[in-house]
């Protein structure tokens, strides 16, 4: 009589059944696609495994599952990242900027006005800002309703003239498309950097999502601060010609900001649960000293939650002043925007 099968043996595949399966079923799936074949292979892949262990030696199904998980790990090298799908249409463009000198050109940035979360007037617009100009970088966190740990992250760049530009690493959305955190393990999302006003980057979020939205001022010099900037803008660029899939765990909107930030600083960020549960992320920016305040983390968080300054400024030009507690400081700068229609 055949032993029992070992709890190790079990749990490789377990294992490796899972992913097989889930790899299958997800990798580059777009929105509706149909998932008959795929399931029907899932389903081949699975029973062949099956029959081995019935059938064979338990060493001998593990080399079947080893060569099944080798062969479609080396399918999903296959499937190619594009700048061509039918983009859901608040991701539709993709900002980019060219340089000359210490000015850069932004076009296609993104400032649509909301009345839901579904419901948007689009517009987008060019605008030139120059480095010299940049007073400070603002560390932004929206955790997720409902989801401990989950959050999203942005950055936005203050100017001269009480002007922002905010960024934001998100996946870009196919029509119908929606995010899931397994999807996004299987090349299912291009990767895209979204430039914005704070009025559609932030507003979306605080105003019309209810998420609780958390901006910090970050601590850090003038050349770090345009470094980081710069940094950010190249690789924004760089998504244009070499598309690249986001990653729910190696490639997502926190990653990203921490490898810009670990390319300009002498800041080394620890790899750290914080890093992957982005809703304490300003927990480790606070100890590594990256967020500009004079107090404890839980009075750093309960000065710069902005929900109630946000929803008072709501579609005001002004916006991005009022949900820090300020007033205009000089003159809107005249002639650096143009409306993109």
């Amino acid at each position: 009589m055949r032993p029992l099968i070992t709890a190790s043996q079990f749990v490789l595949l377990a294992l490796g059944l899972s992913w097989l399966t889930a790899a299958v079923l997800l990798t580059g799936a777009g929105p509706g696609e149909a998932t008959g074949a795929r399931a029907t292979v899932a389903g081949l892949l699975v029973l062949s495994v099956v029959l081995a262990v019935g059938s064979y030696s338990r060493p001998v199904a593990l080399g079947v599952l080893a060569l099944l998980c080798g062969a479609v790990f080396a399918w999903i090298r296959t499937v190619r990242p594009s700048l061509t799908r039918d983009w859901a249409p608040d991701l539709v463009r993709a900002s980019r900027a060219e340089e000359r000198g210490t000015q850069v050109t932004f076009h296609d940035v993104r400032d649509f006005r909301y009345r839901s979360t579904t419901d948007w007037d689009a517009a987008w617009y060019s605008a030139t800002y120059d480095t010299k100009d940049l007073v400070r970088a603002w560390y932004i966190v929206e955790p997720f309703s409902g989801f401990e740990g989950a959050a999203h992250t942005m950055v936005s760049f203050e100017f001269t003239g009480d002007r922002f530009l905010a960024f934001s690493v998100e996946i870009r959305r196919e029509r119908g498309e929606t995010y899931s955190v397994l999807g996004g393990l299987f090349r299912q999302y291009e990767l895209i950097y979204v430039v914005g006003d704070e009025r559609d980057l932030v507003q979306l979020r605080s105003n019309h999502r209810r998420d609780d939205v958390y901006l910090y001022p970050v601590r850090a010099t003038p050349e770090r601060t345009t470094a980081f900037f710069l940094d950010m803008v190249r690789r924004m660029n760089a998504l244009q010609a070499q598309p690249e899939f986001y990653n729910s765990l190696t490639s997502n909107c926190t990653t990203n900001l921490v490898r810009h930030l670990e390319k300009v600083s002498e800041t080394n960020v620890p790899y750290d649960h914080r890093t992957l549960l982005p809703a304490y992320s300003d927990e480790l920016a606070f100890a590594l000293g990256l967020i500009d305040t004079d107090v404890g983390l839980a009075e750093t968080r309960e000065r710069h939650r902005i929900n109630p300054l946000a929803l008072a400024a709501q579609d005001r030009d002004d916006f991005s002043l009022r949900i820090r507690g300020r007033a205009p400081s000089t003159p809107a700068a005249e002639g650096t925007a143009t409306a993109v229609p």
